[in-house]
């Protein structure tokens, strides 16, 4: 007769640590990927004239870099409460991290077509897809039991699906307003992640 068989415990912390690399990375990429100014002449106004051309991307570096670091918060507080996987769920972190590393990308093209429609509406996209991405692997992980280190408070479930749904809106506007007024497109990415730094209910649960 044979033995049952014992399921793995595949604990989620390595899935967690290649996450913290993925950011690293993504994050370190780009301030390499940061124009350099082109500065002709050497007097005072020639340096200021070469910075203000390149604001854009020191702009779009600063949006995403924080964005990036809001992200990884979120990454790391869902596997306070996730300590283990499957392969599904695996699958959906490594589908997330893909998008991650897209943001470089999309910043550049931003930091390089800062108000054509198609270069808000790329980048506009992939902070989306980011969050969309990491909520359905969050929604994975939460509705099994089995993967749950400590209970998850409905009020934790609430406010989560708030922040995490919250960007895409407000992206999706901008994406919206991009063919109109441009302007707006850039000053809503600008704003979008100072509400993520504003207190929350979720603050309560920390240390």
């Amino acid at each position: 007769m044979s033995e049952p068989v014992k399921p793995l415990r595949m604990a989620s912390g390595r899935l967690e640590a290649l996450g913290d690399g993925i950011f690293s990375v993504a994050m370190t990429i780009l301030v390499i990927e940061l124009e350099l100014p082109k500065i002709i002449g050497h007097g005072w106004e020639a340096f200021t004239k070469a910075f203000h051309h390149s604001w854009p991307g020191f702009l779009c570096y600063m949006i995403s870099f924080v964005v990036l670091g809001i992200m990884w918060f979120g990454h790391r507080m869902m596997f306070e409460y996730i300590a283990r996987t499957n392969r599904y769920f695996i699958f959906l972190g490594v589908l997330f991290y893909m998008i991650v590393c897209l943001v470089p990308f999309s910043t550049r093209f931003l930091a390089q077509d800062t108000f054509k429609w198609y270069a808000i509406m790329v980048y506009g996209l992939n902070l989306s897809l980011c969050n969309l991405t990491l909520y359905a692997q969050w929604l994975y992980g939460i509705n099994r039991p089995t993967f749950l280190e400590i209970p998850l408070p409905a009020e934790v479930r609430k406010e989560a699906r708030l922040l995490f749904l919250l960007s895409p809106v407000v992206y999706g506007i901008a994406i919206a307003l991009s063919f109109v007024v441009p302007m707006a497109s850039i000053i809503i990415f600008s704003i979008t992640p100072v509400l993520y730094l504003l207190p929350n209910k979720l603050d309560k649960y920390m240390p």
